[in-house]
């Protein structure tokens, strides 16, 4: 990236002067162009020196300023112009139009051939661009060395940091932090200020809600995102922000802030080279989290099915497991993040894992966790002669989890069902057949809530404690299959009603409401029903004999 104050360096420009937008000498050039007619901006693309006699320029002020505005507005980076051949001198309101837009007018002298500002243009231009991709070739070829040698994410941060000379964020798609990089210098008040700024929940909304991020996470590669953390005495400090990709999957974001200096084309250059290498160690450490998760669940599936002298057990010595104590199972299942099988999916397992080990770390020795996407299979250790305690400790923990997740992902989109506490490890497939049992009521009956634990399973846990699932399908048939058929034929208006009927104590009045419907449609309904089943209603053992049949058809068909 070769900037206007850089081309100054020239030979050719030895002798010029900067009349007018000094503030623009950081604009970036591309090319070098020869504008001698009055129409030349129609012709710019972008990036281009522009060089000029301006014999054509017109004496009214008006013409003046609307050819500058053209080659402005068309995107020019810089004029070179040599007024003296026609004009004299520059016209005023042309460097009054200038200064206002930033944009660099370099003035040269008549012996100044165009010719020459064009070779010594290019051989700079060319000879700048060698050196800087020489020095970005050796940036890279650091830091994927870092990559190769394991070094941590806050070595690598900390080296970009310093190849940059300001503060480098590093943040996952989720815009969690991962790593800071600071400058080795001492910060000011004000810049420490700046920084707790950057971290805030309020600067991470602005970013949420521009198109950047939004383009990003629908598959659109976007380039970079500038936003102002803090303006204080006219002085912008920038973010300067572009995504970490590989293979079209978002990583992350690393972020460059304008705080000790102001920033130079390079180091734009030196934040999107280091991508490639922050990518490759994102990746290496996502790898190595599924291979740990996938151990996990193997291990879980030994420890469920009391198999504690495996292989897998063996090799999971570094988690320290105390084989006197017993376990308990909780499922916890994530639904609606993980329907388009982008890579930004990854991220959300990995803050799912990871609040969940915060929380139940906190109050267990022992946490084993193992995911298949959205599905987390949980087991806690605990001490046995706590087992009497543990549903209410249980109760108060999964609850303070399932708050949180449900604060990131939304209401009714965590479901988790939690298996019982017993006295010995080999009763921890009871558990887990528990906690999958409650996962499954929740899942069907989600206006249940989204938490249920074995305690509350209640005629759910019969089911469960039957293999033969066929016999409740017999069962099941047995009762309903009048009902199924005249819903088949009608529109599928009894079943529901019955069900809705029954749980509200044989309530017309609460089964309205429930349903949302008026209490003569539901006593239409209920007097069919009864029709069709021949008044079996009026028992009670009969009424649970239904409830526990409609349930069981639910379950039997999840």
């Amino acid at each position: 990236m070769i900037t206007v104050q850089d081309i100054l360096n020239a030979e050719v420009f030895k002798d010029s002067q900067v009349i007018a937008g000094r503030n623009g000498l950081s604009r970036e050039l591309s090319t070098i162009t020869i504008a001698e007619v009055p129409d030349s901006a129609n012709w710019l693309r972008g990036g281009e020196l522009v060089c000029t006699t301006a014999f054509f320029v017109s004496n009214q002020v008006t013409h003046q300023q609307e050819w500058i505005e053209s080659i402005i507005g068309n995107g020019a980076s810089a004029l070179v112009i040599k007024a003296s051949r026609f004009l004299g001198v520059v016209p005023e309101a042309i460097v009054e139009v200038a200064n206002r837009h930033h944009f660099p007018i370099i003035s040269v002298a008549h012996e100044v051939t165009w010719p020459v500002v064009i070779e010594e243009f290019m051989d700079f231009f060319m000879n700048e661009r060698m050196k800087i991709m020489q020095q970005v070739e050796e940036i890279q070829s650091d830091l994927t060395s870092l990559v190769l040698e394991n070094a941590s994410l806050d070595t690598i941060v900390g080296r970009i940091a310093q190849l940059i000379g300001n503060p480098v964020i590093l943040e996952d798609a989720n815009l969690q932090m991962i790593s800071a990089g600071i400058p080795k210098s001492d910060l000011t008040a004000f810049e420490i200020e700046v920084l707790e700024e950057r971290k805030t929940e309020d600067f991470k909304s602005r970013i949420v809600n521009t198109k950047f991020y939004r383009n990003i996470h629908q598959g659109v590669v976007d380039t970079q995102q500038e936003t102002i953390i803090s303006q204080k005495d006219e002085k912008r400090i920038k973010n300067i922000m572009i995504p970490v990709y590989s293979n079209k999957s978002i990583y992350g974001y690393l972020s460059m802030i304008d705080l000790k200096n102001p920033h130079l084309p390079i180091d734009r250059i030196i934040l999107k080279t280091s991508t490639t290498a922050l990518a490759l160690s994102l990746m290496q450490q996502y790898v190595n989290k599924q291979t740990f998760r996938k151990k996990n669940l193997a291990l879980i599936e030994d420890i469920i099915s009391g198999r504690i002298h495996t292989k897998v057990v063996y090799d999971e010595d570094f988690l320290d497991i105390n084989w006197s104590n017993p376990m308990a199972a909780i499922m916890i299942e994530v639904v609606g993040f993980n329907e388009d099988g982008n890579r930004v999916n990854d991220q959300y397992e990995e803050l799912i894992y990871r609040m969940t080990q915060n929380h139940l770390k906190k109050y267990f020795g022992q946490v084993i966790i193992g995911n298949v996407g959205s599905l987390f299979t949980v087991l806690v250790s605990f001490n046995p002669k706590k087992v009497k305690e543990m549903p209410s400790v249980l109760k108060e923990i999964i609850g303070k989890l399932k708050s949180d997740l449900e604060e990131q992902f939304g209401k009714e989109k965590v479901l988790i069902g939690v298996g019982g506490a017993y006295t010995t490890l080999n009763l921890v497939s009871r558990s887990y057949k528990e906690a999958n049992m409650a996962l499954s009521v929740v899942r069907k009956f989600i206006w249940k809530g989204t938490l249920m634990f074995s305690d509350d399973i209640g005629i759910y846990r019969i089911f469960s404690m039957i293999e033969n699932h066929e016999e409740i399908e017999d069962f099941c048939n047995s009762y309903l299959e009048d009902l199924k058929k005249y819903d088949k034929e009608h529109g599928n208006v009894l079943l529901e009603t019955l069900h809705v009927f029954l749980l509200s104590d044989s309530s017309i009045k609460a089964t309205a409401e429930k349903m949302f419907l008026h209490p003569n449609t539901v006593s239409y309904r209920i007097k069919k029903v009864k029709g069709i089943i021949g008044n079996e209603l009026n028992s009670p053992e009969f009424k649970l004999a239904y409830l526990f049949a409609l349930e069981s058809n639910i379950l039997l068909n999840q």
